[in-house]
């Protein structure tokens, strides 16, 4: 796989348990995102990368049942599951999708994994857009130098800091050109409860395609619905920047 989407997920979350697998309209939440990147053209493969956790057994068999790819790596260090994952499938260009996105958009995954194969950036990011809604792009050459560099043995949360914060790597942060779809206002992670709803509504009352600007479109028609976790936005940062990774690396 010369280019490939990286899906972490585990089932072990405090927040809202097994979130992955919880079911809207008789389908897993994971399904939505698995079916979803599968439609992306110029992809080489999908790998599901989860921990070696017995309690993620049960996602290990769902992506099997999904025909894709699979990789079991560290609970704690996110970082170097995806390095293991990307030496186990050969892959160059990893595009990572978080499993909480479970509406990520494909433009954008589209338009991340083109940037990445120009062959200028080690790192690519996206600001101004809604949580959830974005791919992270990082080419595996940059990711082994960071797992070899660092100190850190929990980077579960706030790893990219380690690209955009340690001046090694070219860095590049994307935006959408359409204002609309630049509303920070909405919400579409799956973290808590009040998410869960959110998005029952959204794949209940949307029809395919589901598009970013369909979905922006529909919850600023129906705040009762937008307004669902709204309630999580705040907690959500301060739970972040509490179990964000301080970054260390090793010395020369």
């Amino acid at each position: 796989m010369e280019c490939a989407i990286f899906i972490p997920v585990r089932l072990a979350s405090t927040r809202l348990p097994s979130k992955a697998l919880l079911k809207i309209n008789n389908k897993p939440c994971i399904q939505y995102l698995i079916e979803r990147v599968k439609e992306i053209e110029d992809i080489d493969g999908i790998v599901l990368c989860t921990t070696k956790n017995s309690a993620d057994d049960e996602i290990v068999k769902f992506a099997k049942k999904m025909k894709i790819d699979i990789f079991r790596g560290s609970e704690q260090d996110i970082l170097e599951r995806f390095n293991g994952a990307a030496q186990e499938f050969d892959v160059k260009y990893i595009i990572n999708v978080d499993g909480d996105d479970i509406l990520c958009e494909p433009e954008f995954i589209k338009k991340t994994a083109n940037e990445l194969k120009k062959n200028q950036s080690d790192y690519i990011s996206w600001k101004e857009m809604p949580l959830g809604t974005t791919p992270i792009g990082i080419k595996t050459s940059a990711l082994t130098t960071v797992c070899d560099q660092k100190n850190n043995y929990d980077t579960e949360t706030g790893w990219g800091k380690f690209f955009t914060e340690t001046g090694m790597f070219n860095v590049k942060f994307l935006t959408s050109e359409d204002p609309e779809l630049k509303d920070k206002s909405v919400r579409l992670t799956l973290d808590y409860l009040e998410d869960f709803r959110l998005f029952e509504q959204l794949l209940t009352n949307i029809k395919k395609p589901l598009g970013l600007k369909k979905i922006i479109k529909f919850l600023n028609s129906r705040k009762d619905i937008k307004d669902l976790n709204k309630g999580v936005k705040e907690i959500y940062w301060k739970n972040f920047e509490k179990k964000s990774a301080k970054i260390k690396m090793k010395e020369e």
